[in-house]
């Protein structure tokens, strides 16, 4: 039992660090951040390909700009990490973890 729990909370924390790496994305991307940095160079190695998938399904998540192009994707995935969360949360719960 303790074995699952530990899972349980590895996938919950692990979400949450993607959640959070989606987050200070979308903000990096707002602010013009410099791509050659090897911090932005990760968190948009981590974030860019489920994000270019979403894109790719649902070409409406790109909102047009008088400069370019706004993309509502890490938006959806946030909302989407948000909701396994819940779930992971849920379950664990009924099971007995505290996460």
């Amino acid at each position: 039992m303790l074995l699952i729990e530990i899972i349980f909370k590895i996938a919950y924390y692990l979400l949450y660090f993607y959640m959070l790496c989606l987050v200070i994305t979308g903000v990096l991307s707002l602010v013009g951040a410099n791509p050659s940095n090897p911090i932005v160079g990760f968190l948009n190695a981590i974030t860019a390909p489920p994000c270019r998938m979403l894109v790719r399904k649902f070409p409406k998540l790109l909102v047009k700009n008088q400069q370019g192009y706004y993309d509502l994707s890490p938006m959806v995935l946030i909302l989407a990490v948000g909701c396994v969360m819940i779930i992971i949360q849920t379950i664990g719960s009924s099971l007995g973890f505290y996460i």
